[in-house]
């Protein structure tokens, strides 16, 4: 660790996936701005990576090499030698592969061990396999991406809070600012249709049956579409519902997309219907940055993300009529409609700002150094 006027710079290496930009951009920007105040920061990501030219153009060195398995001998070794020779203060891992490997290439070596969790399920204590990741003695510390995640880990891990920060990731309002909606027409979608985006990899706690279940209860007279964005949707079981939906005709898929924020900026709402197992939604944070107010359920991991009523609304889980009668709110009232998304876009810019995030991240380096 070197110091500047009094202050310290620290010495950072990131394993992480970069390959997709639009997923990775609120952890990436965090360690480019770290940078950019002086701490040195390498990241060893995939080859492929899109993030590569932006850390390099931040002065951040990228070493190409990527764990493909859980226990990859050759990655320990190089990651045992870059943390030798380097003397880092800090190893950060995002993803399971990463963490599994940085423990073995860690032991003996006091560099601090800092690892991250966006998922607010399989955390229990009687997992086994827990404690070859997360609750492994080596971890120095998890970051949580909401106080529901660190709740939730508290409870089933030895030291409680001790090794737990929640840092919510950040956004930077001036990623929105230009934005090029998708044509509606390419959609299928009259321009006068108030159109309802489900952006998620649908999968069983995501909800879309109960949202299905409430088009059942929708007026007809309503011009509300519905646009789904993400893999998932082809199911033989998914098919049918739609099909039985009085709204199927209304139905439009997008399919998976690498960059969503263009057909995301193209509608009038959001839909989050997740019964559980969420941290801090990335399609509710984005929504809500582009000036558009969502309807989410109630759920541990949306604790803060908006005020109902004046951000957006907040409906119960695995409730159809209150996902219909927030529905007819938002597609009858456009002033009211256009107040919550005006008041959404403020609370990111406030509440969830890459600039707070950068400053917790230093906050908790400090807390780490510390302990010792």
């Amino acid at each position: 660790m070197d110091h500047i006027e009094g202050w310290p710079l620290y010495k950072i290496l990131i394993i992480s996936d970069y390959r997709n930009i639009s997923h990775t951009r609120a952890e990436a920007e965090v360690f480019v701005r770290l940078a950019q105040k002086g701490h040195t920061v390498h990241v060893l990501t995939y080859k492929d990576a899109d993030y590569i030219e932006r850390f390099r153009s931040a002065g951040i060195e990228v070493i190409e090499g990527h764990p493909n398995k859980k226990i990859s001998f050759s990655f320990i070794r190089l990651l045992r030698k870059l943390v030798k020779e380097n003397q880092y203060d800090f190893v950060h891992t995002f993803n399971s592969k990463g963490l599994t490997n940085a423990i073995w290439a860690l032991i003996g070596i006091k560099t601090k061990l800092i690892t991250y969790r966006g998922y607010a399920g399989q955390t229990h204590w009687y997992d086994p396999v827990m404690y070859t990741k997360y609750f492994h003695p080596r971890v120095d510390n998890i970051i949580c991406v909401s106080k529901n995640i660190e709740d939730i880990l508290a409870q089933n891990m030895i030291g409680g809070r001790r090794k737990l920060t929640t840092i919510s990731k950040g956004h930077d309002p001036q990623w929105y600012e230009n934005i090029i909606p998708i044509e509606r027409a390419t959609l299928h979608v009259p321009d006068d249709a108030i159109l309802v985006c489900f952006l998620a990899n649908n999968r069983p706690f995501k909800g879309l049956k109960y949202l299905i279940e409430a088009t059942h209860f929708l007026s007809k007279e309503l011009p509300i579409h519905f646009l789904f964005v993400g893999s998932g949707y082809d199911s033989p079981e998914i098919v049918r519902s739609m099909e039985a939906s009085p709204f199927h005709d209304r139905f439009h898929k997008a399919g998976y997309q690498k960059n969503s924020l263009p057909f995301l900026a193209a509608c009038d709402g959001l839909i989050s219907a997740s019964t559980h197992g969420e941290g801090l939604s990335k399609s509710n944070v984005e929504a809500m940055s582009l000036g558009i107010a969502p309807i989410i359920t109630d759920i541990g991991g949306n604790e803060g993300l908006l005020t109902n009523g004046e951000s957006g609304w907040i409906i119960p889980i695995k409730d159809p009529h209150a996902i219909a009668s927030a529905l007819t709110e938002m597609a009858t009232d456009k002033t009211e409609r256009e107040r919550r998304g005006r008041n959404a876009k403020e609370h990111i810019r406030t509440h969830f700002n890459i600039d707070q995030s950068v400053a917790l991240f230093l906050e908790m380096y400090g807390n780490l150094l510390k302990k010792g």
